[in-house]
This record gives C-alpha cells, sequence and structure tokens, in this order.
C-alpha cells in the first residue's frame, strides 16, 4: 500500500512537493487576473458567500483569498479563507498539465495507471505537524470556516477530506462529506448512505467499537481530484491520489489515532478523531448541491481530538449549492470511462452546472450506427446513480455549449422515436423529485443525426477561411468590444 521514505520514490517526492502553496505559486504566475486578494475584514457568515454569488452570477470563478476573514467567534481568523480552489476546469486543468476539453478524461486515465504509491515520513519532516492542539487548546470556532447559506445551522466543514480506514483490511477511504461544526470540538457530519465512508461507519457500528476519522483541508487540486476518484470498495484513496498527482503523495502517522492511521503531511490542516457507535446528532437543514436546502437530519457525531496544522496554514472552503463545476468534472471522468467501453466512438461527455453538476450528461460521438446513441444513454445511466437526464449528440455539437446541445434536441430529435425512459431507478435522496426511497426515473434523448449513408441537411456554415481572417478587434476595436453587455447582463437597456 505504501513505502517507506528511504524508497527512491520518496526522495523524488521532497525534491518537487505537490501541495496547496505550490499550486498557488503556479497558477498565480501563469493567471495573475484569476487570483485575488481580499485584505478587508469580512465575515465568514454569509459575507464571503455573498462574494462568490456575485462571481458566479458573472460566470467566473477565481480563486479567492480572504486576508482578515472573520470567524464563528466574532475574531479575526490568524489563518486565511480561500474558496474557488478547485472552482472551474481552467483550474483543474492545469493542476494536471490537461485542457478545457480533455481534463476529465485525462482525469480517469491517471486513475487507472497508477504509475505511484504513496511514501510515509517521519512526523518531524511533516510540515502538517508544525503545530499540534489537543484538548482544551482546541476550538474549531477560531478556524474561518464558512456559514454559507441563510438556513444552514451554522458554519460547516466543506472542502474537508473525510478519511476512515475499513476494519477489516485497514484500507484507507476518503470523501468530500460536509461536517457542521456543533461545538469547539463537536463535528456532525452526513455520511451519505451510498458512501463507502458510510459502509465503514457501518462496519464499525456492528463490532460495536468507534471509528477513527480525520478530516485533512487544503493541498494540491491534483491530489484532492486523486483521493476523491470513483473507486470500488475498498481501495485506496491515497493511492488514486498519487496517481493523479503524477507523484507518490507524502502521509504521516496521526497525532491521536494511532500510527497506522495515516494523513497528508503535506495538507494546511488535520482534523482527528473518533465516532462512537450509534452516538448521531441534529445537523441541516444545508444548501446541498442540487441548490436546494436538504432535510433535518440525525448526523454522525465526530469527536475532535487533534488539530495540527502547517505555520500560516490556509483554510479551503467548497461554495457548496453555489458552485458545481467540479463535482461536474468529477463525473464526466466515470462517464466516461463506462461509456467508452461500450460506445468506443464517444469523444467528449460533459455534466453541466446546469443539472447541479450531477444530473445532466451531454455525450458527444462520432456517430457510425443508428444503435450506438441508446447504448450511450444506458451506459452512462448506470455509471453513476447520479446521473438522471442522458443527451447524446453528433461530434459537430459542442457538448459545452448548451445552446447547440439544446438545437440538437430541437432539430435532430422526435419524442416517440428519439427518447428513452427508464422508471424507478436507484437516484439521489437530495433530488426534491426522487421519490420513496429516493427512487427516480431516469432517460436520455439521442438528438444525432441518423448513421451514414442516410442523408440529413447539411448544417449552415461560413468559410473558415473567413471567420479566420476576420477579427472583431480590428472592425470595431478592443475597448468598444468590451463594452458591448453580455446577453443576459439585466443591468443592459434595452
Amino acid at each position: 500500500m505504501v513505502t517507506s521514505a528511504t524508497n527512491p520514490e520518496a526522495q523524488k517526492t521532497e525534491e518537487q512537493i505537490l501541495d496547496l502553496r505550490s499550486f498557488l505559486a503556479a497558477y498565480r504566475a501563469a493567471y495573475p487576473d484569476d487570483v485575488i486578494d481580499v485584505d478587508r475584514p469580512i465575515s465568514t457568515k454569509y459575507e464571503c458567500s455573498a462574494i462568490g454569488r456575485h462571481f458566479e452570477a458573472l460566470g467566473k470563478f477565481p480563486l479567492v483569498i480572504f486576508r482578515q476573514a472573520i470567524t464563528a467567534n466574532g475574531n479575526h481568523s490568524r489563518f486565511p479563507l480561500m474558496i474557488n480552489l478547485t472552482g472551474d476546469r481552467r483550474k483543474l486543468a492545469f493542476s494536471i498539465g490537461s485542457t478545457f476539453e480533455d481534463v476529465s478524461i485525462d482525469w480517469r486515465k491517471r486513475v487507472s495507471e497508477a504509475k505511484h504509491k504513496p511514501v510515509v515520513i517521519d512526523r518531524g519532516e511533516a510540515p502538517v505537524k508544525q503545530n499540534v492542539l489537543k484538548g482544551d487548546r482546541i476550538d474549531l470556532r477560531e478556524l474561518p470556516i464558512m456559514h454559507i447559506h441563510e438556513m444552514d445551522p451554522g458554519h460547516y466543514v466543506t472542502a474537508g477530506m473525510l478519511t476512515t480506514f475499513d476494519p477489516k483490511h485497514n484500507i484507507d477511504n476518503c470523501a468530500l462529506q460536509r461536517g457542521f461544526i456543533a461545538g469547539p470540538r463537536e463535528i456532525r457530519c452526513f455520511l451519505g448512505v451510498r458512501s463507502h465512508n458510510y459502509l465503514n461507519y457501518m462496519a464499525f457500528q456492528e463490532l460495536g467499537n468507534e471509528m477513527r476519522v480525520a478530516y485533512w483541508v487544503g493541498h494540491h487540486p491534483a491530489v484532492l481530484m486523486g483521493a476523491h476518484s470513483n473507486l470500488g470498495y475498498p481501495e485506496s484513496h491515497y493511492v488514486t491520489a498519487s496517481a493523479v498527482a503524477g507523484q507518490p503523495i507524502r502521509l504521516v502517522p496521526s497525532e491521536t489515532l494511532g500510527d497506522d492511521f495515516l494523513v497528508p503531511a503535506d495538507a494546511e490542516f488535520v482534523i482527528e478523531g473518533i465516532m462512537a457507535p450509534g452516538k448521531r446528532d441534529l445537523e441541516a437543514p444545508f444548501g446541498e448541491y442540487p441548490r436546494y436546502y436538504g432535510p433535518q437530519r440525525m448526523g454522525e457525531v465526530f469527536d475532535v481530538t487533534a488539530v495540527t496544522h502547517r505555520n500560516d496554514a490556509i483554510w479551503d472552503q467548497v461554495l457548496v449549492g453555489m458552485n458545481n463545476n467540479y463535482g461536474g468534472t468529477q463525473e464526466e471522468a466515470s462517464i466516461y470511462s463506462v461509456v467508452k467501453r461500450v460506445v468506443p466512438e464517444v469523444t467528449r461527455v460533459h455534466v453541466p452546472v446546469s443539472g447541479s453538476g450531477r444530473f445532466h450528461a451531454y455525450i458527444q460521438i462520432k456517430k457510425t450506427h443508428d444503435g450506438q446513441p441508446r447504448e450511450a444513454i444506458l451506459a452512462a445511466l448506470s455509471s453513476s446513480y447520479m446521473i438522471k437526464h442522458v443527451i447524446v449528440v453528433d461530434e459537430d455539437i459542442d457538448v459545452f455549449d448548451e445552446r447547440w446541445v439544446l438545437w440538437a434536441v430541437a432539430t435532430r430529435s422526435q419524442w416517440d422515436r428519439d427518447m428513452v425512459v427508464v422508471p424507478s431507478c436507484f437516484g439521489v435522496p437530495l433530488d426534491p423529485t426522487s421519490g420513496e426511497r429516493g427512487l427516480s426515473t431516469k432517460g436520455g434523448i439521442d438528438a444525432t443525426m441518423p448513421a451514414p449513408p442516410r442523408r440529413f441537411p447539411k448544417r449552415l456554415n461560413v468559410p473558415d477561411r473567413v471567420l479566420d481572417k476576420i477579427a472583431l478587434e480590428e472592425y470595431i476595436g478592443a475597448e468598444r468590444l468590451a463594452r458591448v453587455p453580455e446577453q443576459r447582463d439585466r443591468k443592459a437597456k434595452s
């Protein structure tokens, strides 16, 4: 599973370590206008959320660092707060050396190759051990954790990778699962019933044993992408984190959970603790990714035993229910790999924000047979229980531009001929339209042209040679062009 720090791979890792800080430095150098530092006081209760909401309304997702965040206790945090680390495809692509179009494909390719395995280093070498807090020295309310939505009961950990180990094989599992800060040393978590952390929790509960748990917060996006990749159970997420990062990630023994409970040595924060069997308490309502509030429920209680962090650590926060770019890109990677096995002609998959980054999937294929779209639809629906609607289009349709996906539906499909409907599927309980026990009707639309040799009207076009020659800036002027409002700009005069 892991190797010691004397391994040559470990020596390589020490020379060029991937962590949050190395990403920030590289990304700021490449895209200085996409990193914003806010140096005035701002509350973690709603005000930071408002900044994120305003940017989302503009269709922009800059990486924002709040240098003077005000905590739940009303104090100025000594830690910066960051949002939108994985806020758009540009950042995800940059983190693994990919492109906007291919990031999900390259992400999954790295997972499948698994060229690297993590290494274990000594506590004295681990940056996350620079500060160790235990007992009464811990007060989670002093961290710049955000209170995001109006009906949320309080401040929530949203970018914490919740890590557990299964009791039979002691294999690590990592997942982004929310945590409500209920007190200075208490977090109430939402472990979805389909999650592997929930399976681990139930296994420990059957044994009558407490489950050791840890949140780690703040790392290189490639490490987060790998640790959060969909896998079988149980399979090591630290291995896939290393695979996607392109080098072994460094692990270190925990402070209070035993030397066999390993945590990322280069994270910004690690929060350690235990979940006692059967111990639950109220959490939520919480504004989740479908952009609705989920109901109040009983959450698993995480009793905190230690907090370790780097010097000048940076707290990371995901704007759940506001920015679904990351979740959608992750789903694309899983869907593409499944559909590719059934329909090798698939070229692109996009899971858009309009479906909350989960429910819609647009699939582009190089169609050679009329049966391919239905095969793609069925494969996509089986690839993830979250996918609800699938639209298959030809290779001339840009799946990243919903105008043309819907145009294909309008001009290349008939409901009685091209729709697939599958009732009574296991769906997403957070979907407000799901029925009893989360059952959901799913389906797809074949919005493709007939396969050759059948003919179909030719799409309109302007010759490429003319498009390439005519530049708007030359005819209108760059300054005047920049003042043209976006179509959805409500402030623009009609």
